[in-house]
């Protein structure tokens, strides 16, 4: 993954915060989201290389600027609103309004990292 792709995954966890991207939860989410979620939400960084699902995975080639804009929009719109009521994480599930901002902001802190920014 790329700069350009990393902004466009992203966008997606975003996308299913604001309901422009409907999931339901994973099988296995079902059987460990909720025992995860501790882990995934605490203070400690996330490892490299974490499976995710693949309405995430952005493979083709992408414009950085395009997608830095794209992602800046969507952070500003998200920030004034509260997660859609269909909004349901692939893995953890349904998630409360400040479960939400965290994962979103552990999600960017991640990625952000991963690229040194």
């Amino acid at each position: 993954m790329d700069v350009a792709q990393m902004l466009a995954h992203c966008q997606a966890l975003l996308q299913v915060y604001s309901g422009e991207m409907k999931l339901k939860q994973s099988f296995i989410g079902v059987l460990f989201g909720r025992l995860a979620k501790r882990k995934f939400f605490g203070d400690k960084p996330w490892p490299q290389s974490l499976p995710t699902a693949r309405e995430f995975h952005v493979a083709d080639t992408r414009a950085f600027e395009t997608e830095k804009q794209k992602l800046v929009a969507l952070i500003e719109r998200s920030a004034a609103m509260a997660p859609a009521a269909t909004a349901v994480h692939p893995f953890f599930g349904r998630l409360k309004p400040a479960e939400w901002s965290r994962l979103l902001w552990l999600h960017l802190d991640h990625h952000l990292r991963q690229f040194g920014v």
